[in-house]
C-alpha cells in the first residue's frame, strides 16, 4: 500500500524518533542520514548519531502476495454497481540500517547516545501512522508518501535488532573505504510494501484485501 517514497519515509521517521532521544541523552546531539565517511567530518568530539541504510533485501513472508483493492461504483462496462476490484503487485522489502555514534569519548558520549537510541527503538518497535504523518508533514519532498496507509491498513513496519558477529561487523565496516570504525548497532525495518503502478494516495479505496498470488515453480 506504500508508494515509491516508502523507503525514504522510513529513514526520515527513524531520524525524527532518534533525534529526541539523542538530544535528551546528550544536549546538542544531532541525528544525520549520511554515509559513514561523512558522518564525522566535523570532528570526533561532536555528538552525532548517524543512520545509514546499508542493505535492502526481499521480504520472504510477503514475496508471493498481491493486493486486491475494492473501488466503489462501476469501473468498466459490465462491472457491478456495488464496486469493482483491482489487483496490483507489490515489492516487499526489508531495510537494514547501521546506527553509528560519535562524540567526546572522555565523557562517554557515544555510549550515552547508544543507550538512548536502543531505549527509544525498544519503546517504538513499530512505526505508527501518526509518527509517519508528523514526519511527512515537516518534509515537503515526502508529502506524497503513503506509508501511513500501509501501517494503518495492511502491515506494520517493525524494528528488530540485527545480531552481528565481530567478523560480520568487521566486513560491514570494511566496505567503507578508509573509514575508521565507530561504535555502532544494526536494525532491520520490515516489511515495506511498495505498490507498483502510478503513485497515489489511496483515500478513495473502500476496502483492502490481501490475496495470495500464484507461486512460481
Amino acid at each position: 500500500m506504500s508508494n515509491y517514497l516508502a523507503i525514504a519515509t522510513v529513514t526520515a521517521v527513524l531520524r525524527d524518533i532518534l533525534q529526541e532521544a539523542a538530544n535528551a541523552a546528550v544536549p546538542g546531539a544531532t541525528v544525520t542520514t549520511r554515509r559513514p565517511e561523512a558522518a564525522n567530518d566535523s570532528g570526533q568530539n561532536k555528538p552525532v548519531v548517524n543512520i545509514f541504510l546499508y542493505r535492502v533485501t526481499p521480504n520472504a513472508a510477503w514475496r508471493n502476495i498481491d493486493i486486491e483493492i475494492r473501488h466503489p461504483g462501476p469501473g468498466q462496462p459490465g462491472d457491478s454497481a456495488k464496486g469493482w476490484t483491482e489487483k496490483r503487485s507489490q515489492i516487499p522489502l526489508n531495510l537494514d540500517y547501521l546506527f553509528s555514534f560519535y562524540g567526546n569519548e572522555l565523557e562517554l558520549e557515544p555510549q550515552r547516545l547508544l543507550g538512548s537510541v536502543v531505549s527509544a527503538v525498544h519503546a517504538h518497535p513499530r512505526l505508527s501512522p501518526q509518527a509517519i504523518q508528523d514526519t511527512v508533514g515537516r518534509a515537503p519532498h515526502l508529502r506524497d508518501s503513503t506509508l501511513d496507509l500501509q501501517v494503518a491498513q495492511t502491515e506494520y513496519v517493525k524494528l528488530t535488532p540485527i545480531s552481528l558477529s565481530l567478523e560480520e561487523l568487521s566486513k560491514l565496516w570494511s566496505v567503507f573505504f578508509q573509514v575508521p570504525y565507530a561504535l555502532s548497532v544494526a536494525y532491520e525495518a520490515a516489511a515495506v510494501l511498495i505498490e507498483t503502478g502510478e503513485p497515489r494516495r489511496a483515500g478513495f479505496v473502500q476496502t483492502v484485501q490481501i490475496q495470495p498470488a500464484e507461486v512460481m515453480p
